[in-house]
């Protein structure tokens, strides 16, 4: 998938970079649904558009450090889910760390339904094993139509993540369309994207991008919509911590057209 003219190639740091801040979007979203079960139980539906197994080979680069560095943090949500001392032997995946956050934040009275999606089968057949908690509906379709076909149902998530596949050969325009589909629906969001060749996309959505900008010009970003924007007041500050110890800088990019971004 290309942004522009720059091919998107994810990393170590781009995983960890956006599951730092999906750890605290999803604890932002899911607490108010939390506080109002009482004695009930209450539903939190997540869905992951690209969400692979579930477990990333590790140790991953980076972690080791941002595990020794917790106390710079103000945001504990990634820590819950990815524990220390040491970082474990394989890493979560998104959906699971999510997962886990929602464990953490909503405790037993919090059911958690997860609606995954992989256009490979056999990768949703490796994730089988990677459930741990709650309802995981896996699927196997092309994410764009897999989104609105979930978006279409009477019971709408309460978060989604979108990550485009480095492979699709669509480009933005269908990242752009799901962004402002979920804002017009008010679904809360984070849409995933490569750092160069964006300015015109961040336009489109007039949303803020937080962009871990690596020294070579490359990096990666996430947009926050929908209602999860208010989880920038969360891990703005962080930041600019966690972008030090990924070898990088954040920066945040705004849109051109100031007068309707957010």
């Amino acid at each position: 998938m290309e942004w522009g003219s720059v091919p998107m190639i994810l990393d170590a740091r781009a995983t960890l970079w956006n599951q730092f801040i999906l750890a605290a979007a999803i604890a932002r979203m899911a607490r108010p649904v939390a506080e109002k079960a009482g004695d009930d139980l209450v539903y939190f539906s997540y869905t992951d558009t690209h969400a692979g197994a579930g477990t990333l080979p590790g140790p991953l680069p980076h972690v080791a450090e941002i595990i020794e560095n917790h106390g710079r943090f103000a945001n504990r949500h990634w820590f819950a889910a990815v524990p220390g001392p040491l970082p474990p032997d394989s890493h979560p995946g998104s959906w699971v760390v999510a997962g886990r956050v929602l464990a953490a934040v909503g405790g037993p009275q919090l059911a958690i339904e997860m609606d995954v999606n992989d256009l490979d089968p056999a990768v949703m057949e490796a994730a089988k094993a990677a459930r741990e908690r709650g309802w995981v509906r896996l699927w196997s379709h092309d994410w764009f139509l897999f989104l609105r076909s979930r978006l279409g149902r009477p019971e709408r998530p309460h978060f989604v993540l979108v990550d485009p596949p480095a492979d699709d050969p669509r480009g933005p325009a269908y990242g752009i369309d799901a962004a402002i589909l979920m804002d017009a629906m008010a679904v809360p969001y984070m849409l995933a994207y490569p750092a160069r060749g964006c300015q015109a996309t961040i336009d489109q959505i007039g949303r803020t991008g937080l962009e871990l900008a690596l020294p070579d010009g490359g990096g990666w970003g996430v947009l926050l919509g929908g209602g999860a924007e208010t989880a920038l007041l969360d891990v703005i500050s962080d930041l600019r911590v966690l972008a030090e110890l990924l070898g990088g800088e954040f920066l945040p990019r705004l849109p051109t057209t100031v007068d309707y971004s957010i």
